[in-house]
């Protein structure tokens, strides 16, 4: 059955649910058609005498006899007494007399056909009276027979009508999801540049946007990733194609900085960015891993991890005042990525500061943001530069590779927090938010 398409599923299936609804009708039927039967022959005559007891009174196709029959034996009309055999008259009057239920069901067979009647007590002048009612079995059998040769063929007709109808539907149905998997298929060939056009307000049209938007991520994806290719392809170039000019050059006797170390010294900054460049892109191949993760359960003291980090960093520029105003907070996360996303801002920071740069750490009133702040008293960056520099290989003046907030971004992806830089007080600012797993303040 699994190895069948949703079609033929759905269609079978379908048909199978008629295919049980026939089957119980058809078992169920005879029995309900005799009691309609039985129910409707149990019902008295319309009230009009008849003159002749042979007369058939037609009802439904066919055809029930009835009479009165009198406590003393005769009966209404008179041709009735006549027309019935002694003995089964009087089996009907024992019957009649002997009967206790207003209405009952009995069957003769005192002849060579049995007969089916219905006696209903009743009373007039206060004495009882007796109406029968009866029946041929075979006319019954009959009735039955050509009833059920005809619900069965009607209704065996539907059958197969609904099973083509069925089968349109369930195609109707399938269709777009067959359009899908054509368009997934293309997707996994990377021919994602065709649209999937479905216009449907149900759970297949939703279906078709997400996969339409996933298509769209998928091209903006492949558009960003081409763009780093290039840009580390670019940065990885320059540096090794100094080192190798100058070690061509140095094997050739010359000396591009006028004497051996100051050469070598060149190849030696340009193999430490190589190296850092190359760091710095297998780290962010590892916050990729780490977002799949929970990797988020220790308990980090953001106020000691930055002073740790001041006293580190302070010393590339000593000449730049470090004002620090942190609370003491704790959070629920990875020391080592917190470490990395404080030492890229404040490498930037000090990078670009002329003689201070200011730090602070607060929480908000809810205690549920954490909230970082950096400023330095470096020139203002132009309005075009602060909204692209926090894309990848985006560098200011002065930058190095244009990687370090693209780290920072995504380590505060595991966080779910934010980043943001704008000019304030002569200087320029970043802002950094942060949900707090656990939060504990001291």
């Amino acid at each position: 059955m699994k190895s069948l398409s949703l079609t033929v599923r759905i269609w079978l299936a379908i048909s199978m649910v008629s295919l049980l609804l026939y089957l119980t009708v058809l078992i169920i039927m005879p029995s309900l058609i005799r009691g309609f039967f039985t129910d409707n022959m149990m019902e008295p005559p319309p009230p009009e005498p008849f003159k002749n007891q042979v007369e058939p009174l037609n009802e439904r196709g066919f055809h029930i006899r009835s009479f009165i029959l009198l406590e003393d034996g005769s009966t209404l009309p008179s041709q009735a007494r006549q027309s019935l055999q002694p003995s089964f008259l009087q089996e009907i009057k024992q019957k009649a007399e002997t009967q206790e239920l207003s209405k009952k069901l009995y069957e003769s067979k005192n002849g060579p056909i049995a007969i089916r009647y219905v006696i209903t007590k009743d009373m007039a002048y206060e004495r009882p009276m007796y109406q029968v009612m009866f029946l041929r079995k075979p006319e019954e059998d009959r009735f039955v027979k050509d009833f059920l040769f005809n619900f069965m063929l009607y209704v065996g007709l539907a059958l197969v009508a609904s099973w083509f109808v069925s089968l349109f539907i369930v195609r109707y149905l399938t269709r777009p999801l067959t359009l899908m998997e054509q368009h997934v298929k293309r997707i996994a060939n990377r021919n994602w540049h065709e649209p999937l056009d479905i216009k449907r307000n149900d759970e297949i049209g939703n279906l078709a946007m997400s996969i339409d938007s996933m298509r769209k991520q998928l091209i903006k994806q492949d558009e960003t990733q081409q763009t780093m290719l290039q840009n580390i392809s670019h940065e990885l170039k320059t540096p090794v194609m100094v080192i190798r000019s100058y070690a061509q050059a140095i094997q050739d006797g010359v000396y591009p900085k006028g004497d051996l170390n100051g050469s070598i010294e060149v190849i030696d900054e340009e193999g430490a960015r190589l190296e850092k460049l190359i760091k710095q892109l297998l780290y962010l191949t590892r916050l990729d891993y780490l977002s799949n993760k929970n990797s988020l359960q220790k308990e980090v003291q953001l106020k000691k991890l930055i002073e740790k980090i001041v006293q580190r960093l302070s010393l590339q520029r000593p000449e730049i005042s470090l004002r620090l105003n942190l609370q003491e907070i704790s959070i629920m996360g990875d020391e080592d990525t917190l470490q990395v996303m404080i030492e890229n801002l404040l490498d930037n920071h000090l990078r670009y500061a002329k003689s201070l740069v200011e730090i602070n750490l607060w929480s908000s009133s809810d205690k549920k943001e954490v909230m970082l702040t950096l400023w330095n008293d470096s020139s203002r960056i132009e309005p075009h530069i602060l909204q692209e520099i926090l894309k990848p290989f985006q560098k200011g003046h002065e930058g190095k590779h244009g990687l370090g907030l693209t780290i920072v971004r995504r380590i505060l992806k595991l966080y779910n927090g934010e980043i943001s830089l704008r000019n304030e007080k002569d200087g320029v600012l970043s802002i950094v938010t942060m949900n707090i797993v656990d939060s504990t303040p001291y």
